[in-house]
């Protein structure tokens, strides 16, 4: 027997490749985390705690593997509106734990867990208390493509799921290059912006994204100008005003709201004087980001979606409306195994606006 469970896990190592996160040392399972720690585990874990910050993107991101569901024991609350999703994703989820939003160590520790999964940037704020009482923590950071890539390769080590990370992540893989190979020699020569919009009765606030960050890659890779990046220099949102937005002269202008409001917010803006004359003397377009059951411009599993709809929007002779809506009926249906029928009549009409 122990032969056999020996020989499964090498199996398993051979699926994922020389990059895979997970070792054998002494009969024991050792995953090499996001900080490059060497966390071990005497076996698979089967109660597994997602707390800290953006728990339903880590959330949504192990659901992506078919065996997660009767793992997850508890989810930390700190929704855009993802619990809806997790809902129909997970046939336990009333079964599970909803930790108040920033639970520590007291509300942690007696639930048991074989393992508690963060953020990179919680481990001075929860991590280290957590792994004070002896609870197993491994850290993921999901911000840039290659880091989502190497997380995923982690959540598949533990998960003991070999095969569906390499499905999962050669998908991500397979749609980038179908999109690089039709822009190919082209290149959209925009200027682009990428804010995230607030409205407070008709008071606009407006911050722009790092340039490290997913967003500018997304533009950048698509062979467009992200224009705010001199003014991003930093590691979080950077607020900026009507008058910098100006001066950055953007063809191309997409707005986000985390609360789904992007497509009102888009409404207001070009009814707004000072917008409607900006907007018209640089000949700029402007356009709400997606959001679904939460944006799409974050590294969440749909930043791919988000990826594939900028190109629709920035090749319109490369890119038509079929092949975004495909690619989001293939996104449900491949990773979250969604009905089809699912996904045209509650995905896509909520949708549309966007398309």
């Amino acid at each position: 027997m122990k032969k056999i469970i020996i020989l499964t896990l090498i199996i398993g190592l051979i699926f994922v490749g020389c990059s895979s996160s997970q070792d054998l040392k002494d009969n024991k399972i050792v995953i090499t985390d996001a900080l490059l720690r060497e966390v071990s585990l005497p076996q698979y874990p089967e109660r597994i705690v997602i707390a800290g910050k953006q728990t339903p993107m880590l959330a949504n991101y192990f659901y992506m593997f078919p065996t997660s569901a009767g793992k997850i024991l508890a989810i930390e609350n700190r929704s855009q509106s993802s619990d809806y999703f997790l809902k129909i994703v997970d046939p336990y989820y009333e079964d599970k734990l909803i930790l108040e939003k920033g639970a520590g160590v007291e509300q942690i520790a007696p639930l048991e867990p074989d393992l508690v999964i963060l953020k990179t940037s919680m481990r001075d704020v929860i991590g280290n208390s957590i792994e004070k009482v002896g609870i197993p923590v491994v850290y993921v950071t999901f911000e840039s493509v290659d880091e989502i890539y190497n997380d995923l390769q982690i959540i598949g080590s533990l998960l003991n799921e070999a095969e569906a990370t390499e499905r999962i992540i050669n998908g991500y893989r397979k749609a980038v290059n179908e999109i690089h190979e039709r822009i190919n020699q082209e290149s959209s020569e925009e200027n682009v912006l990428i804010i995230q919009a607030t409205s407070d009765d008709q008071q606009f606030a407006f911050k722009v994204p790092p340039k490290k960050w997913l967003q500018t890659w997304m533009v950048e890779d698509l062979k467009a100008a992200p224009v705010w990046t001199d003014a991003a220099s930093g590691e979080s949102w950077v607020e900026v005003n009507i008058e910098q937005i100006i001066t950055w002269e953007p063809g191309t202008i997409f707005v986000i709201n985390y609360q789904g409001q992007s497509i009102e917010i888009v409404e207001s803006l070009v009814k707004n004087e000072v917008w409607q004359m900006f907007l018209a003397q640089n000949k700029s377009i402007i356009y709400p980001f997606p959001y679904d059951f939460s944006s799409w411009d974050q590294p969440d599993p749909r930043w791919v979606l988000g990826y594939s709809w900028l190109a629709y929007k920035l090749y319109p002779d490369l890119f038509d409306i079929g092949f975004i809506t495909n690619t989001i009926k293939e996104f449900y249906i491949d990773i979250y195994n969604l009905e089809e029928s699912y996904i045209e009549n509650e995905i896509v009409p909520t949708l549309n606006p966007y398309l």
